[in-house]
């Protein structure tokens, strides 16, 4: 069986398994049809344009926005790793203070010692999340 580059193998294939669909499919393509869950590009690139950018707003200012944007955007990421460092802290100390033969509550063996190691990861998460003890914001201060 010989191959003749010339022909499209694919479209071969798809014309004899359905050709309504085939052509429906190829005037959708053709025509720019939307995706079948949301807007089209061309939707998306209107809004976007549509967008008011501020009377007078020149490319600098604009410039700047976008550069103040980055940085918030910069500060939160900074916020939340500090806030995650303080929370792997927190339940390291808090693991440490939790009893240590508490088998009635935990479990025995690995098994106890995971869901304690999990009971004090979700604490450490609450308290840093609550405002922790200030490690976080002390990282955050020294950062900048």
């Amino acid at each position: 069986m010989a191959i003749s580059p010339p022909s499209d193998i694919l479209s071969e294939v798809a014309r004899a398994a359905d050709p309504a669909r085939y052509q429906a499919a190829t005037k959708n393509l053709l025509q720019g049809a939307a995706p079948a869950g949301g807007p089209s590009f061309d939707d998306a690139v209107r809004a976007v344009s549509a967008r008011p950018v501020g009377v007078g707003a020149d490319i600098y200012e604009i410039r700047n926005s976008l550069r103040s944007d980055a940085q918030s955007a910069e500060a939160q990421k900074s916020k939340k790793a500090a806030q995650e460092f303080e929370a792997f802290i927190l339940q390291s100390f808090v693991e440490s203070m939790l009893p240590k033969n508490a088998e009635n509550t935990y479990g025995k063996g690995n098994a106890g010692s995971i869901w304690k190691s999990m009971m004090a990861e979700q604490i450490g998460a609450q308290v840093a999340r609550a405002g922790g003890v200030g490690l976080a914001k002390h990282i955050l201060g020294e950062h900048k």
